[in-house]
């Protein structure tokens, strides 16, 4: 039981260290990229450039909430919070994917007041995008693997928001090449709309993801069905019902109801439920509590 404990507690350290590791890598890649794209887009009279620069600027400040979401989601239980500290996550989900869409709106509005009020250099929209595209794929896939490998939400919102970047950077790219090809230079605020709009959407995207578990919605059936058939399967119950699962941050919480002979004593019937409760928690790692709620078979009528 000591090992068991053991395990899991290392399990969690090392999900914790390596979430922290991929956030950490995020933020200095940003960091350089987004000081190279500001200084070409400022140099090359690119208003896309910028805004492309302005906005991974945002992922570094982002990316330093989500440590801290990370660092905060790790602590356990205490007494203000007796079921631990995981949601954490879920609230900084939705803090990124709100300022996500925030500063899509924002790029959108400067985007159309310097409209065809500039003369971009194609040549250098074309070397930031390329470059700021490489280096988010890289990133954004990184943290994809991390982020699923943990279950980590505040991890895989923020691999999402990368990946809107490397949209975002594609529109500049091809704003670039157009306006070497045709000379003008209304492509730049139209690669910067166009930027925006993928920023915003993938906003909303991100947003979408962390309500259901505000909301606890019903998830996971196959992980219901899972733990239906564990406790059908146990020695002395019967009918397990009402099974519930609650998700918090990377965790899960369980809840359901059993029914054991009516003659079986209090000390026979918490062994019961303690096998049934460690065999579920075995079988999923993710599960830090479960809750059983044991009735005699038949609602009362004792059938043994």
């Amino acid at each position: 039981m000591v090992e068991v404990f053991k395990t899991g507690e290392n399990m969690e350290s090392g999900r914790t260290l390596q979430s922290l590791s991929a956030i950490k890598i995020g933020i200095y890649t940003n960091t350089v990229l987004a000081l190279l794209k500001v200084i070409l887009g400022i140099v090359g009279f690119s208003v896309s450039l910028i805004a492309d620069g302005v906005d991974t600027t945002a992922d570094v400040v982002k990316s330093i909430f989500v440590y801290r979401a990370v660092k905060i989601a790790s602590k356990p239980p205490s007494e203000e919070y007796p079921y631990g500290y995981g949601r954490a996550e879920t609230v900084i989900t939705n803090i990124v994917g709100m300022s996500v869409i925030f500063a899509g709106v924002l790029i959108f509005m400067e985007s159309m007041k310097d409209f065809g009020q500039t003369h971009p250099l194609g040549n250098l929209m074309i070397w930031g995008a390329s470059t700021s595209i490489v280096g988010k794929v890289a990133i954004s896939a990184y943290m994809f693997k991390v982020a699923k490998k943990f279950n980590n939400q505040a991890l895989l919102a923020n691999a999402k928001d990368y990946l809107s970047d490397v949209f975002a950077s594609s529109a500049v790219l091809v704003g670039g090449f157009l306006i070497n090809v045709t000379h003008v230079s209304y492509f730049d605020p139209i690669a910067s709309i166009v930027v925006s709009i993928v920023i915003a959407y993938m906003g909303v995207e991100i947003v979408k993801s962390g309500i259901p578990e505000i909301m606890e919605k019903k998830e996971n059936g196959e992980m219901i069905e899972e733990i239906y058939e564990i406790a059908k399967k146990m020695p002395y119950t019967f009918h397990p019902h009402k099974i519930r699962i609650r998700k918090l941050g990377p965790y899960h919480l369980v809840d359901l109801h059993i029914e054991l002979p009516g003659n079986m004593s209090l000390r026979k019937a918490h062994e019961v439920v303690s096998h049934l409760e460690n065999a579920i928690k075995e079988r999923f790692p993710s599960v830090k509590e479960v809750t059983i709620h044991e009735e005699p078979i038949g609602g009362g009528k004792d059938e043994w």
